[in-house]
C-alpha cells in the first residue's frame, strides 16, 4: 500500500517536476495519494486532478475519498460544513456533469475531461 511508502513518495513528488507512479489496483494510488498532496498543502498551488477511465469510476471514487476526507475532519474534532460534503474539498466531473466548486481541492475526473480542460 501507498501509505507504507507514504514520506518517500512525497519526497520523490517534491524533488521532481514530473512523476509516474506505477502500483498494484487497490494500492491507494487514487485514493490515498490525492489526499497526502492535499494535507501537503500542493492544493494551494491549484487543483489537485486525478483521472479515471470512466464516469461510474469518477464519480464512485469522489464519493469514497469524500467520505474520507469528511471522517478526517471529524477525528480533528473539527465539525463538518458544506466544505464537505461531495462537491466540496473532493469533487468530480465528468461530460455533462460537473460536482465542483469554488472549495474544491481534489478533482477526480474523465480522460476525456482531462483533455476539454
Amino acid at each position: 500500500p501507498v501509505f507504507s511508502v507514504r514520506e518517500e513518495l512525497l519526497n520523490v513528488i517534491r524533488e521532481n517536476t514530473c512523476v509516474v507512479i506505477v502500483g498494484e489496483t487497490g494500492s491507494g494510488k487514487t485514493t490515498q495519494l490525492t489526499q497526502y498532496l492535499m494535507e501537503e498543502g500542493y492544493a494551494e498551488f491549484g487543483l489537485i486532478g486525478c483521472t479515471q477511465p470512466r464516469r461510474v469510476a469518477a464519480m464512485s471514487v469522489a464519493k469514497r475519498v469524500c467520505q474520507e476526507v469528511a471522517a478526517s475532519v471529524v477525528e480533528k474534532g473539527e465539525p463538518l460544513t458544506e466544505k464537505d460534503e461531495l462537491g466540496g474539498r473532493v469533487g468530480y466531473a465528468i461530460r455533462f456533469e460537473d460536482c465542483t466548486s469554488e472549495h474544491t481541492l481534489i478533482k477526480y475526473m474523465t480522460d476525456g475531461v482531462l483533455l476539454r480542460e
